[in-house]
């Protein structure tokens, strides 16, 4: 079955670059500031892994990390950047419920991971899988978008004579759930390439999310992070007792 950014893994570094620049990378390193802040060393698992954007630098840390990633071609992008790089992570080509290996001292959700959900019983079982392979002691670090997210609308609209991207948020007015459609075209690599994308996300409360956590034995820091007040989602850091 097609995952969302299936068709775009191998562009989908260079697309966000072309859009944004020095903020692309920026967050990236802020985070993983915040990351050692939270754990200094030890395991990570990093759901949702993507194409490695945290994944290679947490790796080039010292953490032991393990990525996991349901979509096929995030992944073939992901294992042809740890081959080049020659590092060793463990991979897991699987949706967050189906993951069923070892446990870490840091589980990851970031960069809108958790909206990926579109049922409250896919959200639970996601939920309920993480907390199961955080270490007692150990943390959960995610992020939300804010509903102001959601409701932008139309979220990039760019058209150059080298590269076009057009992104969409179109409420389905049935529970919060969004479809996100997406068109780019440009030239990567001196290859000219296109490519449609189209998928649901969901707005969740911090609410919902809390309960569920708390439920499975992990409980809000109350930590804040104002460093991402611009990203659009609010960060939340959660403790396994």
């Amino acid at each position: 079955m097609k995952q969302p950014h299936d068709s775009w893994g191998a562009y989908y570094d260079f697309v966000y670059k072309q859009i944004f620049g020095s903020f692309y990378t920026n967050p990236t390193i802020e985070t993983v500031n915040v990351i050692k802040l939270i754990l200094p060393y030890g395991t990570i698992i990093d759901f949702g892994a993507g194409t490695g954007r945290l994944s290679i630098p947490l790796v080039e840390q010292g953490y032991s990390l393990i990525a996991v990633e349901k979509s096929n071609g995030m992944v073939n992008e992901l294992k042809r950047k740890f081959d080049e790089l020659n590092y060793k992570i463990e991979v897991h080509n699987c949706s967050i419920s189906e993951y069923k290996n070892g446990n870490a001292d840091l589980a990851l959700a970031l960069f809108t991971v958790l909206s990926y959900s579109i049922t409250e019983d896919e959200l639970a079982m996601n939920l309920k899988n993480i907390c199961n392979h955080i270490k007692i002691n150990g943390y959960f670090f995610f992020d939300l978008p804010n509903k102001m997210f959601f409701n932008a609308g139309r979220l990039i609209n760019i058209n150059t004579n080298n590269f076009s991207r057009i992104v969409e948020l179109k409420s389905n007015n049935d529970n919060d759930i969004y479809t996100y459609r997406e068109k780019c075209s440009g030239n990567f690599k001196g290859q000219e390439f296109s490519y449609e994308d189209e998928f649901k996300i969901r707005y969740w409360s911090f609410n919902t999310i809390d309960k569920l956590l708390l439920k499975n034995g992990l409980k809000d820091t109350l930590k804040s992070f104002p460093q991402f007040n611009s990203t659009g989602s609010t960060y939340k850091l959660y403790k396994r007792l």
